[in-house]
């Protein structure tokens, strides 16, 4: 067998698991229900608006929700063969564990995308049946949560390569989701600008730098993806973030005393560009990570 044997096996193997196919066939109905509700042939407005609106939407539910399909794909792609003993058998035949490790972050990849695809048929259907039309920032939309899958590809099935059990895969999988996505909501207290803030500022003592603290919360890929929607979505529904840039603080103040907002003007490692940046970091690190630490661990 090589690496493509290697996919096309375990593709056929996860393409039957049930938990899988559930939660995604969920957050397909969920995508549908919204669909449904957000695209409202009632509104005032155009028919492009209402559809460009609707998947907005869509992409910030799944921006929530995905990783949540991704790890349920990937939380026991390496795990669970050691725990069931199924590695001998992969590795006994002419297999390395490049193949092995490979072969599966491509498989779950090949499931993910699927999943991602079949959610968005929904509801490019629903699209044309309630609004008439489908948006011109589809393509984009459909490419960058496809993206923002394979990332948690990377991550999940890196983790994997780490443990050798269910339970600490399951552990591992419910730590990525609370500290790549959970604490980069903005709650207050458990968010990450506020423990970065209280460490930099309170504890050791230094002048408050938002840009630090704006740069750690960006390098989440949950918040990246806010990021690079800009890159897709025309400009008058492009989110501003950041706006505490410290390069602005006048400027930002002053608009804010006469009820203005404006977009601040940012260091480049906090622009929409910088996102695929962070993206490519989040795929080739950790599959690095993970593949160092599967070629030495001990497999008895």
């Amino acid at each position: 067998m090589s690496t493509l044997a290697v996919t096309k096996k375990d593709f056929k193997g996860v393409r039957r698991a049930k938990t899988l196919w559930m939660v995604t066939g969920l957050l397909a109905v969920l995508a549908g229900l919204l669909a449904w509700v957000a695209g409202d042939p009632g509104r005032m407005d155009s028919e492009a608006a209402v559809a460009r609106d609707l998947f907005n939407a869509i992409a910030v539910l799944l921006s929530f929700l995905l990783p949540i399909v991704v790890l349920v794909a990937c939380y026991l792609a390496i795990a669970g063969e050691r725990e069931s003993g199924g590695i001998k058998f992969l590795l006994s035949l002419p297999n390395s564990r490049r193949d092995v490790f490979v072969g599966k972050f491509l498989s779950r990849t090949l499931v993910v995308t699927s999943s991602v695809l079949v959610m968005f048929l929904v509801v490019i259907v629903l699209s044309l049946v309630r609004v008439g039309t489908v948006p011109g920032v589809m393509l984009g939309i459909v490419a960058l949560v496809a993206l923002y899958g394979t990332v948690f590809v990377s991550i999940a099935v890196s983790l994997s390569a780490f443990v050798k059990t269910r339970s600490r895969a399951i552990g591992s999988a419910v730590g990525a989701y609370f500290g790549l996505v959970i604490i980069n909501l903005g709650i207050p207290v458990i968010s990450v600008k506020s423990i970065v803030s209280y460490a930099h500022h309170d504890i050791l003592g230094m002048a408050r730098n938002p840009d630090l603290y704006n740069f750690v919360w960006y390098l989440s890929p949950f918040v990246a993806f806010q990021k690079a929607k800009n890159l897709v979505m025309p400009l008058e529904m492009r989110s501003t973030m950041f706006q505490d840039s410290v390069r602005n603080e006048a400027e930002i103040e002053s608009a804010a005393m006469n009820g203005r907002e404006i977009a601040p003007e940012l260091p480049v490692y906090l622009t929409d560009e910088f996102s695929l940046v962070i993206f490519a970091f989040w795929l080739v690190v950790p599959l690095a990570i993970g593949y160092w630490r599967f070629q030495r661990a001990d497999l008895d």
